[in-house]
């Protein structure tokens, strides 16, 4: 962890001065979204099979921690407010914040209820996370279909464009690829430790 922290602070700074620079806003907001989940998936797939030292590092991790860090989902909330303001397109925009809200609120339940002090997990802990990628993918599908008029979910005024502005753009750069990351390291940290998976005592 301390390694990871000050890498995790510098990929913020870097994100959060560009994003407030407006350095973003030269691409499509399906260029964003697309970048940030491809190098952060990619990246991680990467160093997973080919270091060995990746892998003792996820071993260490706490399955509490990576869980409760999605609470940075309820940055999910601004997604809602752009799209009181008309900001951003309802389609693209209610759905996103609903699921990143939830995952948010519950991330609590699943540290909690579903992982142990000794770190073992019980079952529903990696169906939740696999359900978390599968909340991201939709809200990424949903960025890119309605980045443009052309794929004819949108009209040309109401897109989802303004993701590439500040502080939104923190989304597809930082703040995606982050979350995206930490279910990732949760589920390869079960997966290394399935042989301390406890299912719950039958009530019979």
């Amino acid at each position: 962890m301390k390694v990871a922290a000050p890498i995790v602070l510098a990929c913020f700074t870097i994100a959060f001065t560009l994003s407030a620079t407006g350095w973003f806003e030269r691409f499509s907001s399906a260029q964003l979204f697309g970048m940030g989940t491809f190098l952060s998936s990619g990246g991680f797939v990467v160093l997973y099979w080919l270091s060995e030292k990746f892998r003792l590092f996820l071993r260490r991790r706490s399955l509490k921690r990576l869980t409760l860090a999605q609470t940075l989902r309820f940055y999910g909330v601004l997604a809602l407010v752009k799209t009181h303001q008309h900001v951003l397109p309802a389609v693209f925009a209610v759905p996103t914040g609903l699921i990143d809200i939830a995952f948010a609120i519950t991330s609590f339940f699943v540290a909690a209820r579903l992982v142990d002090s000794q770190g073992k997990i019980n079952r529903g802990f990696v169906a939740w996370h696999a359900a978390g990628l599968a909340g991201l993918a939709i809200s990424v599908t949903l960025a890119v279909l309605t980045s443009s008029a052309r794929f004819g979910v949108v009209d040309a005024a109401h897109t989802s464009q303004p993701m590439t502005w500040f502080p939104m753009s923190l989304v597809p750069v930082f703040i995606g690829p982050m979350v995206l990351i930490f279910h990732l390291l949760a589920l390869a940290g079960a997966y290394g430790g399935m042989a301390n998976y406890q299912p719950k005592p039958s009530l019979k």
